[in-house]
C-alpha cells in the first residue's frame, strides 16, 4: 500500500536509519524542474511535495468560503479584533525566512542529500504552520468581534506569505537551497529533489548497487 503523503515528513534524525531512501540525480539543478504542474505526474520527491502544497493550500479557500455560515453578526467588528493578526503575521515574516538553518559541512553526497530532503521537508511544513496560523487565528477573533471581514482580513494578510513562504516553486526551492548551503555544505537539494522515490523492493538501509539491486548474501559454508 502506498505511503500517506504526510509521510513525507519524519520526526527521525536524517543520519539515522530512517531518513528517506532514495537514488539522487546528482548534477541535477533548477534548469532540470519540468515546472510545478509538469512535475505532478512526475513521481519525484518534488511533485509529490508540490501536491500535497496543493491540497494544504486550498483548505484555507474552503474556510473562507463557509465563514459567512460560521460567524454571525454585523459587519463591523471593534479594532481590537483585528491586533492579534498583527504579531501573528511578524512571527512568520521573521521566522519563516530563517529557515531552515544551514546544514553542516563535511557529509559525503548521499549522506548530504538525505539530510538536505530532511530538513527541506520539515522547513516547507514549518513555514506553512507559520503562514497557516496568521489565517487560522481570524477564525475565533471573527466569532468574538461577530464579524467574518475579520477572518477575511486574516486570509488577505495570511494567504500570501502562505504561498510565499511554503509553496514549493523553483524560486522557493531555491531560497531554501541557500540557506541550507549557507555554512559551505553542498545540499545536493535539487539532486534528491528530482529522484523518485525508491520502490517497495528497495532496502532502506542498504547500499543497493546503481541498478537497485542490494549486494548478495554471503553463501553459506559448504
Amino acid at each position: 500500500m502506498a505511503p500517506p503523503p504526510f509521510s513525507m515528513y519524519s520526526p527521525k534524525s536524517p543520519d539515522g536509519d530512517g531518513g528517506p531512501h532514495v537514488a539522487p540525480v546528482f548534477g541535477a539543478g533548477p534548469g532540470d524542474d519540468p515546472g510545478y504542474l509538469a512535475s505532478l505526474a512526475g513521481g519525484t520527491e518534488l511533485g509529490r511535495l508540490r501536491a500535497m502544497m496543493i491540497f494544504l493550500l486550498a483548505a484555507p479557500v474552503l474556510i473562507l468560503a463557509i465563514t459567512p455560515l460560521i460567524v454571525q453578526g454585523g459587519e463591523d467588528a471593534p479594532p481590537w479584533a483585528y491586533l492579534p493578526l498583527l504579531p501573528a503575521a511578524l512571527v512568520a515574516m521573521t521566522v519563516g525566512p530563517r529557515t531552515p538553518r544551514a546544514m553542516t559541512p563535511g557529509a559525503g553526497p548521499a549522506a548530504a542529500a538525505r539530510t538536505a530532503l530532511l530538513m527541506f521537508r520539515q522547513a516547507v511544513l514549518l513555514r506553512f504552520a507559520l503562514a497557516e496560523a496568521v489565517i487560522l487565528l481570524g477564525l475565533p477573533l471573527a466569532m468574538v468581534g461577530q464579524s467574518e471581514l475579520v477572518f477575511v482580513a486574516g486570509f488577505v494578510v495570511g494567504y500570501p506569505l502562505l504561498v510565499w513562504l511554503a509553496l514549493p516553486t523553483r524560486g522557493g526551492v531555491e531560497r531554501l537551497r541557500r540557506r541550507l548551503e549557507s555554512g559551505g555544505a553542498e545540499s545536493h537539494l535539487w539532486a534528491v529533489l528530482l529522484a523518485a522515490p525508491a520502490s517497495a523492493g528497495d532496502a532502506p538501509g542498504g547500499d543497493a548497487s546503481p541498478g537497485g539491486t542490494p549486494p548478495a548474501d554471503d553463501a553459506p559454508p559448504g
